[in-house]
């Protein structure tokens, strides 16, 4: 009871004794702070009138830095406006002189040329008159000089200057030292106004080539100088600040050179001394290094005089004496401001303090009673700190609840250790995990536990790490109560108690089956899905293996690259599920060749790849070679259907054709590639010879498409004959690649290559459109129509080529009716239905279709009969024997008759005889071409072809054809 009585008094005396406190220093403070206020205002009055004049002054100050800043800023680019107004009239000079070259080179005579230029620059004056333009060549001889006539065509190379500069030296050098052929020149010459005083003298020239002229410009330092100084001058006088603000310039002999208020001022004796005392007293002071002056002057209206004062600054660079004041009527505003600022301040200050102070002692007084109240709650607040551990008490037991709850019902196994590593307590998790119980494992090292995978290096370095940081983590194989081994994920947690370890905790969960989805996945990154061999990359690795072991015993190993020959018509025809069943059937039938210790894989499509290790001889590998040949031979019963597919292989052997996988894989591949090129269902060894065809091939490769690109293939024309008068019909574009170091490449070489990779597309595209092209330009030079024939290979034989070839015609002009398309028998049979589509439509277009190489390829009747053609082409293998062999006569009269029957034209190629000529002609052949008519022609050569036909059809007209 006592002490809460003590508690309730507490507060009421701490807050009388703060307020007798309070009262007391706010009596103290009051009277001090109107007596400091009294003698602060009259210090500020006195300092007022201080300030402000200085502050005055500092502006004056102000100005004039910025001025003479603003003067050294103009004075710095006196050289370099010369530099820049130099180029300018140079560079207009030179274009002048290469427009008189360009429009008079053709008619005029160089020295006619010469003379129109020099005259045409001699009177061009700039810089206020004193500018002009020299010319000079660059063996030193002066070619124009306006202001010496008399020196031109005269050696100026030897010329010095007063410091004995070689002047045309040094112009020459301007131009000569850089890419540009320009450049600035410095050297000193003598003054327009002292023929005997020479000054600095800038000037830039440029090369004009036509003629190895030098063109040049420039102009004296002193005198740009002087025309900035003359800019600033009028800039200064046009300058203001404030209201009657404003810059005078003298000299140091004392003459005005900018005021502005002797504009308005009238010229009277009175003015004129107020003028010479103000200058006097401007000009002592300037002598004395600047500073400040007072003197009486007149307001820039015309008022006055008053006392003015002003700031003086010399600018010794140019000789100036710069001057800027204040009036008498520019400080009294400004006073009077300050004054009622200041009287603002205090009349504020008095009111600020008297607030502060009843603020201070409402303050006091809240704070008493607070501090009052505070005390009163510090014993309230204790018996709630007591209460509060309690519910926190009561909390953690909850929260201890809610651990065991977790621990009993967590998905993961966890288990607790002692420091002696003895198990404390395991959860249901762990049971299912395990097998083992709580009463099974309680008191017993983990280690009862273990599988025998793991040694003991691999618990030292467990433990290690454990002790270290407190934690680790990772894949350990135990063993369950069944015997069982599994994997699982082990975390272990150190729990301490003032350093010491106390208990261990361990969390474990079973990973066997993300282990299974690893090796799956696994097996899915390193065999093939359809056959279930390994695939490149396990085969790569392999193949690693196997050659790191051969390099080691000094043996001998081979790779295999099987492909299936026509694979691709299985799939077209039958369908792919009929297709990866075959592949399968291939891949049962390589594994049952070979024994367990060779890799048989399947690398893409119906590619496969076989290793061989540990050989003792090459041979041994041709022996397996020829057995995959016989076996996969064999006919394959699938679905009804009996295939049956022959393999092409290719042999790489190490060392001797590589030293790794890819070296051998690619090798490998090239000898599969020539055993296709000698026939399919063989196999070939990889050779040097091999190596070089492919290399060969893929720089001829690489060649063809930059030859494409760069513009480097020709088309020569062949011309074709009617049979009946001989006349000129048309023409056979024929391409021909022009190479830069190997010549001129015989077709047969670079078409099959185009053919092969591709760029056929590309070239074709070019031979189309360039031949149209050319035949557009002879119809507009007015030679006679004719037709034009472009070959197309089976690859442009597509949907596609319609549309190619309306484009072809619209951006060329080249009728339709002129253009003759051939194409080969054995590319319309390869999709009959398709080419049909395709030819109807070309024929939509008015072209011509003519079919080439007609007997060599398939000849089926019924499509002939099908297809929209105009022309049978026969092939120069029926032409070269005629008449002599028989066969060949009976198929030539035998394709004329089915043509005439079908109302199509024949075309005869290879005509080189004139007795085959006769003998087709007896035939009723329609058209020929030959050597023996003319061999293709280059496009001038087809314009003389022109020229003498349009001769012999005047000369004869034995009707058409």
């Amino acid at each position: 009871m006592k002490f809460e009585l003590k508690a309730r008094r507490l507060p009421a005396l701490q807050t009388i004794g703060m307020l007798a406190v309070v009262f007391i220093f706010g009596l103290i403070v009051s009277g001090y702070f109107f007596y400091a206020l009294g003698n602060q205002k009259q210090q500020q009055l006195d300092r007022l009138e201080q300030e402000v004049l200085q502050q005055q002054e500092g502006l004056l100050a102000s100005e004039l830095d910025a001025t003479v800043s603003y003067i050294q800023y103009m004075r710095t680019r006196t050289e370099q406006v010369l530099k820049e107004q130099s180029k300018v009239f140079v560079d207009q000079a030179v274009t002048v002189a290469e427009s008189i070259y360009a429009e008079s080179k053709d008619r005029l005579s160089d020295t006619e040329i010469k003379t129109l230029i020099r005259e045409s620059l001699r009177n061009v004056r700039f810089f206020d008159g004193r500018g002009y333009l020299f010319i000079g060549d660059l063996e030193g001889v002066s070619i124009l000089l306006p202001t010496a006539p008399h020196l031109e065509g005269s050696s100026l190379y030897d010329n010095r200057d007063d410091t004995g500069h070689y002047i045309m030296r040094g112009l020459i050098d301007a131009v000569s030292n850089n890419a540009q052929q320009s450049g600035f020149s410095r050297y000193r010459w003598y003054a327009p106004s002292d023929q005997k005083l020479m000054e600095d003298k800038i000037a830039y020239v440029r090369l004009f080539e036509p003629y190895n002229w030098i063109i040049g410009t420039g102009d004296y330092l002193y005198q740009v100088e002087n025309d900035l100084k003359q800019e600033v001058t009028r800039r200064l006088e046009n300058f203001r600040f404030g209201d009657n603000g404003y810059i005078s310039v003298l000299d140091l002999q004392g003459n005005t050179l900018a005021n502005t208020a002797l504009t308005v001022l009238s010229e009277t004796r009175g003015v004129r001394d107020l003028q010479r005392a103000a200058i006097d007293a401007i000009m002592d002071t300037a002598a004395s290094g600047g500073g400040i002056v007072e003197y009486s002057w007149f307001y820039p209206d015309g008022r006055g005089p008053v006392v003015k004062r002003s700031q003086v600054k010399v600018v010794p660079e140019w000789g100036w004496v710069l001057v800027a004041g204040i009036y008498p009527d520019d400080l009294a505003p400004m006073l009077a401001e300050h004054k009622a600022i200041l009287d603002a301040q205090n009349a504020d200050a008095v009111r600020n303090f008297v607030l502060v102070l009843a603020a201070g002692l409402l303050l006091a007084l809240i704070l008493a009673l607070v501090y009052s109240r505070w005390l009163r709650r510090i014993f309230i607040r204790y018996e709630q700190d007591i209460a509060h551990q309690r519910a926190q008490l009561i909390d953690n037991s909850r929260q201890l609840e809610l651990s065991a709850r977790v621990f009993e019902n967590a998905t993961e196994g966890i288990m607790i250790t002692d420091a002696s590593n003895r198990i404390l307590a395991v959860n249901p998790a762990f049971t299912e995990i395990t097998g083992y119980s709580q009463e099974e494992a309680e008191g017993k090292n983990p280690s009862f536990m273990a599988s025998g995978s793991h040694d003991e290096r691999f618990y030292e370095d467990m433990w290690s790490r454990l002790m270290k940081t407190g934690r680790w983590q990772g894949e350990v194989w135990n063993r369950r109560k069944d015997g069982v081994l599994f994997p699982e994920w082990l975390s272990l947690n150190l729990v301490r108690e003032d350093g010491e370890v106390v208990n261990h905790i361990a969390t474990l969960s079973d990973i066997s089956l993300s282990k299974a989805n690893e090796k799956r996945l696994r097996y899915l990154a390193e065999y093939d899905s359809l056959t279930d061999l390994p695939n490149r990359r396990l085969l790569a690795d392999r193949v690693d293996q196997a050659v790191h072991i051969a390099r080691h015993n000094h043996s001998h190993l081979a790779l295999l690259f099987v492909d299936l020959d026509r694979f691709k018509n299985v799939n077209d025809s039958l369908g792919h599920e009929v297709g990866d069943r075959l592949l399968c059937a291939v891949a049962e039938r390589l594994t049952a060749l070979v024994d367990d210790l060779v890799t048989v894989s399947r690398v893409g499509g119906d590619e496969f790849v076989i290793l061989l290790s540990d050989l003792n001889h090459p041979n041994d590998a041709a022996l397996v070679a020829r057995d995959i040949i016989r076996h996969v031979s064999q006919p394959v019963e699938l679905g009804g259907h009996s295939l049956t597919l022959t393999p092409s292989i290719g042999i790489a052997l190490y060392p001797g054709d590589g030293l790794n996988f890819e070296m051998l894989f690619r090798n490998a591949d090239a000898a599969l590639y020539h055993a296709k090129a000698q026939g399919r269902n063989q196999y070939q060894f990889f050779t040097q010879q091999i190596n070089d065809d492919v290399s060969r091939s893929l720089v001829m490769e690489n060649a063809l498409r930059k030859g494409i690109a760069e513009g480097e293939l020709r088309l020569v024309y062949q011309p074709q004959f009617c049979m009946k008068n001989m006349r000129l019909r048309g023409v056979e574009a024929l391409v021909r690649w022009q190479h830069p170091e190997q010549g001129l490449v015989p077709p047969d070489f670079f078409i099959g290559l185009a053919e092969e990779t591709g760029l056929i597309l590309e070239l074709g595209a070019w031979v189309m459109y360039e031949a149209c092209l050319q035949g557009q330009r002879w119809r507009d030079e007015g030679f006679p129509d004719i037709e034009l024939a472009v070959n197309v290979s089976a690859l442009q034989f597509r949907e596609e080529l319609v549309d190619q070839v309306r484009r072809v015609l619209e951006e060329t002009g080249f009728p339709a009716e002129n253009l003759v398309i051939e194409v080969t028998e054995s590319t319309l049979m390869q999709g009959a239905s398709q080419a049909i589509g395709i030819l109807s439509r070309l024929k939509e277009l008015g072209v011509w279709v003519s079919l080439d190489d007609f007997g060599t390829g398939y000849s089926s009747l019924a499509y002939l009969k099908r297809f929209p053609l105009d022309k049978l082409k026969i092939d120069k293998a029926f032409i070269s024997d005629l008449p002599h062999d028989a066969d060949d006569s009976a198929i030539t009269r035998a394709i004329i008759s089915l043509a005439q029957s079908l109302n199509l034209l024949t075309v005869a190629e290879g005509v080189e005889t004139t007795e085959q000529l006769e003998y087709l002609q007896a035939l009723g052949c329609d058209l020929a071409q030959g050597y023996l008519l003319d061999r293709p022609l280059w496009p001038g050569d087809m314009i003389s072809r022109f020229k003498a036909e349009m001769h012999r059809q005047v000369l004869q007209d034995k009707g058409g054809c």
